[in-house]
């Protein structure tokens, strides 16, 4: 019944005109586009997250931006904002209220410049500054500013630093593979009348597997926490890590990335709407834990798995490995290094230490970026040997 109704409520957003998106309004080149639908705009935002709320395994961060974009424009018209100042609030707002939902202020700040494309002026970094500075302080009335993933603090040793370029080239391919695949399901989104099916189709396959794979509900955070405590409980279950209990979190982890990955892509194509921000971050910290675990496992040495040692060493190292990998993942997923990097601060609560390994990884991952990219212009560039009429 739920399913049923997001897909009407879905298809009531479309019937129409279309939906603007967050960038559109920031631009309002047009005047739909500085006057969205009122009530359109915000039926589609909340249905997001009673979506993300019912089960349905993509992101709701996108919500708060939404509206954060539709007040801001809203009240621009009603103070008679200049034309030249109102981009500045709308996207200014719609960073604020991300900054707000999570308490990540400087997170929210730096996306506002890098994802939102905001360009750097005195004026624009102190109207960003004082929105987002004052949105977090009132969301913190009612929502706490402890991290949303309490983890160990990441260190800068060269353990940490090897491990940041390891991941970086492992986890570049499956990041950008993602981002690829999300915007198609994106770019062919179904709209119409068979919204009504499909939809509740797909709701109903996340919800078979949530049975065996309960973590791939919801925006992520079931999963990113499992992989943390996974991380956590491998070194408190017995005085020695087991290779067998630790073989048994990697498949289930593993399972979960596969899972996660393949309804998230499948929920955009048909007919959900909702970020790929959280969805992207879980899927990133299991990339590290399934990569480093297995590592562990076939080189035990590189953590001394002996009997009485290497045990917190190893647990640690499985902790960071899910850090790096979010962060890594994140930065090509969204497309934004930057914003990557100080989301994954304020989530975990990181301090100053992890700015290090956190740049190496995600500077090891843009590198594999720049060569896929630079191979594949090659090949699309590469001249091809025409044989003549006479000779065919």
């Amino acid at each position: 019944k739920q399913c049923a109704q997001l897909a009407r409520g879905n298809l009531f957003t479309h019937r129409r005109t279309k939906l603007v998106s967050i960038k559109a309004q920031i631009r309002g080149e047009t005047p739909q586009e500085r006057h969205p639908g009122f009530l359109r705009q915000t039926l589609h935002s909340l249905t997001q997250i009673v979506a993300v709320g019912a089960g349905a395994p993509v992101g709701k961060e996108v919500a708060p931006r939404e509206l954060g974009a539709l007040f801001a424009g809203r009240l621009a018209d009603l103070m008679r904002i200049p034309q030249t100042v109102r981009p500045v609030l709308v996207a200014s707002a719609a960073a604020a209220g991300l900054a707000a939902v999570y308490q990540v202020p400087v997170g929210g700040f730096v996306f506002l410049f890098e994802a939102l494309g905001l360009a750097l002026s005195l004026r624009n970094i102190f109207t960003g500054a004082i929105l987002i500075f004052v949105a977090t302080c009132t969301a913190h009335l009612v929502i706490p500013d402890a991290p949303t993933y309490p983890v160990p603090q990441l260190q800068t040793t060269g353990e940490s630093l090897l491990l940041a370029v390891v991941l970086g080239l492992a986890i570049a391919p499956l990041a950008l593979w993602f981002r690829a695949a999300s915007q198609r399901a994106e770019s062919r989104k179904t709209t119409n009348r068979n919204v009504l099916w499909r939809l509740p189709l797909v709701l109903a396959l996340v919800a078979v597997t949530s049975i065996f794979l309960p973590e791939i509900l919801g925006n992520g955070r079931p999963l990113t926490q499992h992989i943390f405590d996974a991380a956590s409980g491998l070194s408190s279950s017995s005085s020695r890590l087991d290779a067998t209990a630790l073989g048994q979190a990697l498949l289930y982890a593993l399972a979960l990335l596969a899972a996660k990955a393949i309804l998230v892509v499948a929920s955009l194509r048909n007919g959900a709407y909702g970020g790929t921000l959280t969805p992207g971050l879980a899927l990133g910290s299991a990339c590290g834990f399934v990569l480093t675990g297995a590592l562990i496992l076939v080189f035990p040495t590189l953590t001394q798995l002996q009997p009485g040692a290497g045990v917190l060493h190893a647990s640690e190292l499985l902790g960071i490995a899910g850090l790096l990998g979010a962060v890594t993942f994140l930065s090509l997923s969204m497309n934004a290094p930057l914003s990557a990097c100080a989301l994954i601060l304020g989530f975990a609560g990181q301090d100053w230490q992890a700015y290090a390994p956190f740049a190496v990884a995600v500077g090891t991952a843009w590198g594999v970026k720049y060569l896929w990219m630079r191979l594949g212009n090659k090949t699309q560039h590469t001249p091809q040997t025409v044989t003549p009429p006479s000779q065919r």
